[in-house]
């Protein structure tokens, strides 16, 4: 009994849970961006991207295991929360003022030989700032905190806007809102106030997009939702006037939105979308190489070295926002599948945890948020490969090559390791004091 309690109660200082995964994943990015300076002629381009690469994963591992063993409920003090806070948005502003131009965007601070882009830092503090305010759910009301952190989110969105960095802007909202869906309380109200929401912007939005008037009907099923919510329960009758309100409020601002805001390209590329046959092949050609890559790669991949779309320089961007059409030109559906299996372990490992630690409400949120973020920058990546989703200019983390994501990537996981270390340690403990009893 004694060593059975002396082993419940050691101290794990890694969760291979996670670290297996992750491993794996940096070595298959690595492997891939490596493959990506194979000449079609033979011999090997600048291996410069790839040295300065492996030194990003090295700044973050260090960053990585640092953050493993952080005491995080620091966090929960205002002083450090507004520092973090203050300094994203100093950084953003500096970018707007100091950036260079490339490309016709704003999105980077040059550092000696790093480049900086903030709105990825922006995401982790969406996650940490988000989570930190609902740790006080215990001494204010919800609705009160979800307006606190959408006041501090606003200058964040803003400033990532005016880069332009529509995407980036749009992901950090879904990031938000997502996490304050799971963070507030009464799932069933929340549906219906969603289901409210997306109805009625969605009746005022698509119909600007298409020029098709049966969209509008869309209000049918808000009404409905409205009604249902309406008479289900008389604690709801403001909130669900306040959520049809918000709704075609949202809606107009929107239709606004999209006729004299949004810019010319970002119009094209959602447009590109839903009717590619009506617009201008250079706006499909990216998604088109990126399938053509996809589809060349079949069962098995034409192997390590041997993709010809990004060799050739038919596939743009294949280090970066078109990397997993490199890697599955030449590792073949087998590969993406191995690929998808990582990802997937590494997110359904972030829910987990957070659904171990549900009591504490900063640590379960920030594992929530980090298992979105990455969730969202997959499945937005991917989509743009396959052309399932609009196009945009999202990096698949820990393969796209890239300094900013890589690091941020990592420092998030890092925070995820150590609540898991944390919420292992306390199981432990219990069950040792558990057999302690026992034997008294």
């Amino acid at each position: 009994m004694n060593i059975q309690k002396k082993v419940l109660g050691t101290k794990r200082y890694f969760s291979f849970s996670l670290l297996i995964p992750l491993f794996l994943l940096i070595t298959v990015g690595l492997i891939t961006l490596y493959s990506t300076l194979i000449k079609s002629s033979g011999g090997f381009e600048d291996t410069e991207i790839l040295s300065k690469q492996l030194l990003f994963i090295f700044v973050g591992l260090i960053l990585f295991f640092l953050l493993s063993y952080f005491d995080i409920s620091y966090l929960k003090h205002w002083q450090l929360s507004l520092i973090i806070y203050l300094g994203t948005v100093g950084l953003l502003v500096a970018t707007l003022f100091f950036g260079p131009l490339i490309k016709g965007v704003k999105r980077w601070l040059v550092i000696g030989a790093f480049q900086l882009q903030p709105s990825e830092l922006a995401k982790l503090v969406v996650i940490i700032l988000t989570s930190a305010i609902f740790s006080f759910r215990k001494k204010y009301s919800e609705w009160f905190l979800l307006i606190a952190s959408l006041l501090l989110l606003i200058p964040l969105v803003l400033l990532t806007y005016l880069q332009p960095s529509g995407s980036m802007m749009l992901l950090m909202l879904g990031i938000w809102f997502v996490l304050i869906f799971m963070g507030l309380n009464e799932p069933l109200r929340n549906g219906v106030i969603i289901s409210i929401i997306l109805c009625t912007v969605g009746a005022f939005l698509i119909p600007s997009i298409t020029s098709n008037n049966f969209w509008f009907l869309l209000l049918i099923p808000a009404i409905v939702f409205s009604i249902f919510g309406f008479y289900v329960k008389r604690n709801w009758k403001v909130i669900i006037l306040i959520s049809l309100i918000l709704g075609i409020l949202l809606g107009t601002l929107s239709t606004i939105t999209w006729e004299h805001i949004l810019k010319d390209y970002q119009k094209v590329r959602i447009i590109a979308f839903i009717n590619p046959e009506e617009t201008s092949s250079d706006y499909v050609f990216n998604v088109t190489q990126s399938k053509i890559a996809i589809g060349s790669g079949k069962f098995w991949g034409k192997g390590f070295g041997n993709g010809t779309q990004s060799k050739r320089n038919f596939l743009p961007e294949f280090r970066t926002d078109f990397i997993f059409a490199s890697y599955a030109e030449e590792f073949g559906l087998v590969g993406s599948l191995f690929l998808m299996l990582l990802y997937g372990s590494i997110i359904v490992y972030c829910f987990v945890t957070a659904l171990d630690c549900k009591e504490d409400t900063l640590n379960s949120m920030i594992c929530m948020g980090v298992g979105i973020k990455i969730l969202f920058e997959v499945f937005i990546n991917i989509g743009t490969n396959t052309g399932s989703i609009p196009a945009t200019g999202i990096p698949l983390p820990l393969m796209s090559a890239g300094g900013t994501i890589t690091i941020v990537t990592l420092m998030c996981l890092g925070l995820v390791h150590n609540i898991s270390l944390k919420n292992s340690q306390k199981i432990r403990t219990k069950k040792a004091d558990i057999i302690d009893i026992y034997e008294d």
